[in-house]
Parts: structure tokens; C-alpha cells; sequence
């Protein structure tokens, strides 16, 4: 097939090469792993019932995180049983970069139209501020299940919209707030928290702490500098 420019022509050329290994060493890579058991089970009813028989009540998880390939294994291994459950969310869907398809759980419905729908729609969690700006800013998806997402918590305190030109910048703000949040209300720092998307992500906010000499501990993982690839 020819490639429409010179990177198209380069990743081919890699892709095939390292196909070539793979296959050569009777290895699988992830992707393999799932295409390669969806064409086991549609080419060889032998195996496919013998896992049928296995699993008779499937439930997946994080629904709208699901790839093609995974929605494919559920639907073989769920034929004859129809024992199917799936909990997911669409407008939680982020993973598609990694080429999760939110298409599995629009779609579901539609595969599965005898499916009991369990709504879940009380926030336990948020406060009705948060809440309420969540819903008006998804409510702009068009690919999406329409719910009444709705609390009996507290209205809570305003949200603060701030802009930052680089990670560094959005640290430091970050920081200064705490510290006169710390200041101006006698804060404890025990009870202020720093919720980031991406481990990666703590060096900028450490180094910031350091800065301006605010204590921290880090959640669920390592210091930056305590990190064996830092040392």
C-alpha cells in the first residue's frame, strides 16, 4: 500500500520488522494477546465452548475503557449464556488515546436488548457546586447516555478557575493558595490534598513545597528524588 508521507512510510517499515520478530520468536504483545484469542474463539467452537462452560457469569469493569477487541471476547464467551454484566460510564471515557471505544457502551443496549438498565445517579461524594459544573460542562458531549446526576451533600464553596502558563506556574499558584489558605483560616496542612492525574506529575508540585518550605508527604507512591531511575 502506498504510504502517504514519510513517517507513514517509516512506522511501516518498523511495524513489519517488528511483526517479523515477534512472529519469529513465537512471542505476543498485548495487542496480540486480544486479537489473537477473538480469532481462536471464532475459528474453533471446540475451544470457545470449553471457556463458555468455564465462565458462566461474566462482569466487566470500567465498561467505557473497553476496546474492540475486548468488547468481541465478552460477547463470544457471553453467547450462550447471555450472563453479562458491565458497570461504566461513558463521560468518564479518557482512555482513548490507548484506543478504548466508547462505542462499546452506547452500543450495548443495542447487543444486549434485554439488558436490565441500573442507573446510577446519586453523588455521594461531591459537593452540589462540583456536581452541578460536571453536568453543564458534559452535558456538550454529543456521543453520550443522558442521567440526572443529583446529591444530597452541601452546596460547598465556589469553584476557582485559575490559568497557568506551564506545570511550574500552576505549582507555585497552587502552593501560594494553600499557604494562605493555611494563613488566613489556620488551616491544618493535614487536611489540604494536591489530586493529580499522572505520577509524573508530583516533581513540579515538590520542588514548589521545597520552595516555599510547605511539608508535604506523598499518597500512594514515592518522592521524585526517591525514585531509583532519579538516583
Amino acid at each position: 500500500k502506498t504510504k502517504s508521507n514519510y513517517y507513514d512510510e517509516i512506522v511501516a517499515r518498523i511495524f513489519e520488522r517488528y511483526t517479523d520478530i515477534i512472529e519469529n520468536s513465537g512471542g505476543l504483545d498485548f495487542d496480540d494477546l486480544l486479537l489473537k484469542t477473538h480469532l481462536l474463539f471464532k475459528q474453533n467452537s471446540t475451544v470457545l465452548n470449553h471457556y463458555q462452560e468455564r465462565f458462566q457469569y461474566l462482569m466487566i469493569d470500567e465498561f467505557q475503557d473497553t476496546n474492540i477487541a475486548q468488547y468481541e471476547i465478552a460477547k463470544q464467551l457471553s453467547a450462550n449464556s447471555h450472563n453479562l454484566c458491565v458497570v461504566g460510564d461513558p463521560d468518564q471515557s479518557i482512555y482513548s488515546w490507548r484506543n478504548a471505544d466508547i462505542r462499546n457502551i452506547l452500543s450495548f443496549k443495542d447487543d444486549f436488548p434485554k439488558a436490565k438498565i441500573i442507573t446510577l445517579e446519586e453523588n455521594y461524594r461531591s459537593s452540589k457546586t462540583i456536581l452541578n459544573a460536571a453536568k453543564n460542562l458534559i452535558n456538550n458531549n454529543s456521543k453520550r447516555v443522558d442521567k440526572d446526576l443529583w446529591t444530597n451533600n452541601k452546596t460547598g464553596t465556589p469553584i476557582l478557575l485559575v490559568d497557568a502558563y506551564n506545570e511550574e506556574e500552576e505549582a507555585r499558584k497552587i502552593i501560594r493558595e494553600i499557604i494562605t489558605l493555611k494563613n488566613a483560616k489556620n488551616s491544618n496542612l493535614q487536611d489540604i490534598a494536591i489530586m493529580y492525574r499522572v505520577n509524573a506529575q508530583s516533581r513540579s508540585f515538590e520542588m514548589a513545597c521545597q520552595k516555599f518550605g510547605v511539608p508535604y508527604q506523598i499518597v500512594g507512591g514515592i518522592k521524585f528524588y526517591q525514585g531509583k531511575e532519579i538516583k
